[in-house]
């Protein structure tokens, strides 16, 4: 008896497909409704729920109508070929939202200051009683899990005798406390719940009437999606407050509000062929029945992600499955056997094991928090409240006290499975897990710059005609208008604006180094592989030099003696050979290896639970130390590796941005400022970059990468 509603995600979902009982519960199936999908377009997940709905597909009778939802996806039609696979129709249906927003942005930051605060968290603290004194149920967001925790452990200390409705909710959070929190916010008993992005898709509370960003979100996508949770009763307005610390924060605040009230959302990005995707599909398909060749490939190619995947590629997923290489010899344990023309899975016991590690999200490597209950003397009674990282955990000795939940929590002891807590009243640290941030959208980026530019020109005519353009097209007054305006003011009088007729270089001398500051309309990830180019080109013989690439340019602190000369900026940055430098960069450097340990995990080759529980198999980081390097110099062409090499070009660098700035620049001008000191967009570059890194000596072969953790 099928269930008349099946809510899913794509995960289960593909469990389910393991599964030949569940054929036939899927067999009467008539609609899929995606919800969020914006949410998939571009990433593994949704390319994993692509093959899983032709797989769907291929068992039923008739034709399963696919219905796709979202508020915030563009272009339009791609999302719905993504949607339908291909060769299939697929209606529009664009519907309006008339629904009033009413963006606030304010700056905890004096006017004229072009640095953060030292007071930076009193200023927010108070500024967060202020506003949740006036709406009954408010939703923080902030862009870290660190930061939630410390939102909230300061506002429970702020307001003791409100501490119980004050929640915090993100993905380390154990499951059954964020489900707790969502029922207490969906019942109107929370007085403000803080989260870092666990709560911007998919829940409706008509009791949240605004909600307060601690720091911009990041892109118009994010900021509609989260200040779309408040305001879901007739006739109310979506409500946000935008709280910044530096007038770099509230210029991209502005812009991105700009963006939200006209609807300028982000366009998607498509997720190609990742192969780890679908080596697991196969053996996901073998586990109930037998597939020939040709068939399987036909219905991986009706999948959009899939659809110009090549024999060469599909063959080699077969053949690693099956345990061989091309030339048909052996070399790998066998997730697959063969049986005439058709493959299948290759046993009971490998369908067991295969079925615990299906799925796309892969969590690092993480330690559960237990907390021992008061009335319990027994440490086998204890809650799970949820987890932090494991490299985190082992540093923690007895007595050491960390936040997590909005609580102080002190360490009693440790075992192989978790740390065991007492929730106390102290001063505690806050835990910090692995995380890159909120990476800027390209479009967000080139419409800052323009931004710049355009409030430079108002500048020019006078003071009084920026504020005036400020208040009219943006809707920014008081502090907040006066802080854009001094900061602006302060970059033309010791520099001048970027603009995008020319490469704006500036370069402030130093006794024993040279610091230079390059402006360029492109996010951090385009950044990063320009970043990594010059420095792979870098021909100062044993000089070192230090690089932070960050959202609108980068910054390079130079060591030598020996000035570089617009001439030598062009060479450094000619788009003649940038992408094989860029690759004999990555070579040199250890995201591929990083790479590879994900790709190895979702294409099976490295199990995740290989007997029911988390195992290290060779130690820690042994699929990125040992394994990788032995298939690199054994198996170069091995297709998970050629998928880890298009990973680490993607997953932290936008090379094709990179090299088309790189062609623009050859018919730029480039214009170099000396200046006495940084100016204020250009220490923003260093705001907003990570940690600085070193450029290797001309004579060591080691890379030190750039992708360090802000």
């Amino acid at each position: 008896e099928p269930p008349t509603i099946l809510l899913t995600t794509p995960e289960s979902l593909e469990q389910m497909l393991a599964h030949e009982p569940m054929h036939d519960v899927l067999r009467s199936l008539r609609w899929v409704i995606i919800d969020e999908i914006h949410a998939l377009v571009g990433n593994k997940r949704g390319a994993d729920l692509a093959l899983s709905l032709e797989r769907v597909q291929a068992r039923c009778p008739t034709p399963v109508q696919r219905i796709g939802l979202s508020a915030t996806c563009a272009p339009l039609d791609a999302v719905a070929r993504f949607l339908v696979g291909v060769g299939r129709a697929c209606a529009i249906a664009q519907v309006v939202d008339g629904t009033p927003k009413q963006f606030a942005i304010e700056p905890l930051f004096d006017a004229g200051s072009s640095e953060f605060p030292s007071s930076l968290h009193g200023a927010l603290l108070e500024r967060l009683d202020v506003a949740l004194a006036t709406h009954a149920t408010s939703l923080i967001f902030t862009n870290t899990r660190h930061l939630a925790e410390r939102v909230a452990w300061a506002l429970k200390r702020r307001h003791p005798d409100r501490a119980d409705e004050i929640a915090v909710h993100h993905s380390a959070i154990s499951p059954a406390r964020r489900r707790s929190v969502e029922r207490r916010l969906k019942q109107g008993r929370l007085w403000t719940v803080v989260s870092s992005t666990s709560l911007e898709l998919g829940i409706d509370i008509g009791s949240v009437e605004r909600v307060i960003f601690v720091h911009p979100p990041g892109g118009v996508v994010r900021l509609l999606q989260r200040v779309g949770r408040s305001g879901h009763r007739p006739g109310e307005p979506r409500r946000g407050l935008i709280l910044t610390a530096s007038p770099s924060e509230l210029l991209e605040a502005v812009v991105t509000a700009a963006g939200g009230r006209d609807g300028a959302i982000e366009p998607l990005l498509s997720c190609n062929a990742p192969l780890d995707v679908l080596c697991q599909q196969l053996v996901g398909m073998a586990m109930t029945g037998h597939w020939g060749r040709d068939d399987a490939l036909a219905l991986v190619r009706r999948a959009t992600p899939f659809r110009e995947l090549s024999e060469r590629d599909f063959d080699d997923c077969l053949d690693y499955l099956s345990g061989r290489r091309r030339d048909g010899t052996g070399w790998l344990p066998a997730r697959l056997s063969w049986d005439s023309d058709c493959f299948t899975i290759a046993d009971a016991r490998t369908a067991k094991l295969m079925r615990r590690n299906l799925g796309t999200i892969l969590t690092e490597d993480a330690c559960t928090i237990q907390l021992r209950r008061a009335s319990d003397e027994d440490l086998d009674r204890t809650q799970n409240v949820g987890e932090v990282d494991l490299a985190y955990a082992e540093r923690l000795q007895p007595g050491d006290r960390f936040v997590l939940d909005g609580r102080c929590l002190e360490m009693r002891e440790r075992d192989d499975l978790a740390v065991i807590v007492d929730e106390v009243i102290g001063r505690p640290q806050i835990p910090r897990w692995l995380g890159s941030g909120v990476p800027m959208p390209s479009d967000l980026a080139r419409r800052i710059f323009i931004f710049r530019m355009q409030a430079a020109e108002m500048l020019h005519e006078g003071p009084d005609t920026l504020r005036r353009w400020l208040a009219t097209e943006f809707d920014l007054h008081d502090g907040a208008a006066d802080a854009l305006l001094d900061y602006f003011d302060a970059q033309e009088t010791l520099s001048e604006t970027p603009n995008l007729r020319e490469l704006h270089i500036e370069c402030v001398p130093m006794q024993v180094c040279t610091e230079y500051f390059v402006h360029i309309p492109l996010p951090r990830s385009a950044n990063e592989a320009l970043t990594r180019v010059l420095l792979h080109r870098w021909q100062h013989g044993n000089v070192k030099a230090m690089a932070v690439a960050a959202d609108l340019g980068f910054y390079l602190l130079d060591q030598s003696a020996i000035a570089i000369t617009p001439d030598d900026w062009r060479r450094l940055l000619h788009p003649i050979g940038l992408r094989d430098d860029f690759q004999a960069y990555l070579a040199r450097s250890d995201h591929v290896a990083q790479a590879f340990g994900r790709v190895a995990k979702t294409g099976l080759m490295v199990l995740r639970n290989p007997a029911g529980r988390k195992r290290k198999v060779g130690g820690k980081d042994w699929t990125e130390r040992r394994l990788f390097e032995h298939l690199r110099e054994t198996e170069p062409d091995f297709v998970l590796l050629r998928q880890a090499a298009v990973e680490a070009c993607s997953s932290s660098c936008d090379l094709g941005a990179a090299e088309g700035f790189a062609q623009q620049l050859e018919s730029l001008p480039i214009r170099m400022r000396t200046l006495p000191r940084p100016s204020p967009f250009g220490e923003s570059l260093l705001r907003m970059g990570p940690l600085p890194v070193a450029v290797p000596r001309a004579a060591e072969t080691e890379a030190y990468p750039l992708g360090a953790t802000a």
